[in-house]
């Protein structure tokens, strides 16, 4: 068995690792790039169970910082900007495995006779059923820029971690933010409760549904704050939280597809939606525009929480997203709006999801 070398004090364990990476001459460059490992090790709390997996993540970490500097020189063309974050250290792959779990929900026909609700098609439907928020004027015309964190009505972002249940933190979401736009005050309600409890119909970390998820909500007369059932990153049994108030008693759950239809519903609450979330583009995501590349293929849950247009007439969404607040901006981002056809960028307008109260 070949000797461990965690033992060895830093310097001289760089050196031999860079002469084991490239065994003919150990580079400045490569002294930097280990060096540079090591500041992101530090700043992420990372550790490794061996020097092979060590050295495994110190190649994935390289090849993710040159993808990150490679198109940060294209940067003014692109319209965005990449950077490292807490998952520079995983290939695609890996990232993909952890950190999306949507499910796509059932065609139409299907959807309908299961109960699922009305999917509005057109600008008449269910963006004018009931009353309308407060804060907009029914009257007034569409602003062309519009925020609900400007409103107060989005919780930060948030962090499934590890688990694959970015469903239950944009089912959460819509909730947190409709509950606050209905008169109520804006609370962390808990994700985790949704993760152990309701089962019937989801798959914990591996996958779940936005619409499913709503419905147990509705079911249980609201959701119970995230300080009475705390996020654990994993399944685990279902707890009795007893008499603990409930926030957010829904009504009722409704789909939304097409972007200028989901621009419409936007106005009245967030709204969570399903993108292709696959690429190094959006792993490693810092700011700007989002483009792509991605399919229509969705396999994550994210949440609408308003639009705009840039000063050059580019239309975007500004979405919330649950890799936490080092992620993008503080874990939010732009995404292309009114480019990309009848299913939007990656997917982002075939399925919308949002409860009623």
């Amino acid at each position: 068995m070949a000797p461990s070398l965690a033992w060895l004090p830093l310097p001289l364990l760089l050196l031999i690792l860079c002469a084991m990476l490239h065994p003919t001459a150990a580079s400045g460059g490569d002294l930097l790039m280990l060096d540079r490992f090591h500041r992101w090790m530090m700043a992420h709390g990372r550790t490794y169970p061996s020097t092979q997996e060590k050295l495994h993540r110190l190649e994935v970490y390289r090849r993710n910082v040159e993808f990150i500097e490679a198109s940060n020189r294209e940067s003014e063309r692109l319209g965005y900007e990449l950077g490292e974050n807490e998952f520079t250290d995983l290939t695609n792959e890996e990232f993909m495995a952890r950190y999306t779990g949507a499910a796509v929900p059932m065609e139409d026909g299907d959807a309908m006779a299961g109960g699922m609700g009305t999917i509005i098609t057109t600008v008449a439907g269910d963006v004018n059923e009931g009353s309308r928020s407060s804060i907009l004027d029914l009257n007034a015309s569409a602003p062309q820029n519009f925020d609900w964190r400007d409103h107060g009505a989005v919780t930060p972002a948030k962090n499934q971690g590890g688990c694959g249940c970015c469903w239950a933190f944009a089912t959460v979401a819509t909730v947190e933010g409709l509950n606050k736009i209905k008169g109520g005050q804006l609370l962390d309600l808990s994700e985790q409760e949704l993760l152990d409890c309701d089962v019937a119909d989801q798959n914990g970390c591996k996958s779940g549904y936005i619409e499913e998820a709503l419905k147990w909500i509705q079911n249980k007369g609201g959701a119970v704050t995230e300080a009475t059932y705390p996020y654990q990153a994993r399944q685990g049994l279902c707890k009795n939280v007893g008499s603990a108030t409930r926030v957010g008693k829904i009504t009722g759950v409704r789909r939304v597809r097409g972007e200028p239809q989901m621009k419409l519903a936007v106005l009245d609450r967030p709204v969570g939606v399903l993108i292709d979330a696959h690429g190094d583009v959006l792993q490693n995501y810092k700011t700007g525009i989002y483009k792509g590349p991605c399919t229509t293929q969705q396999n994550h849950a994210v949440v609408l929480i308003g639009y705009g247009v840039t000063n050059t007439g580019e239309e975007y969404w500004i979405l919330k997203n649950s890799w936490g607040a080092g992620w993008g901006q503080n874990g939010f981002f732009f995404m292309r709006r009114g480019a990309d056809g009848a299913e939007g960028l990656c997917g982002v307008a075939v399925w919308g999801t949002y409860p009623l109260m």
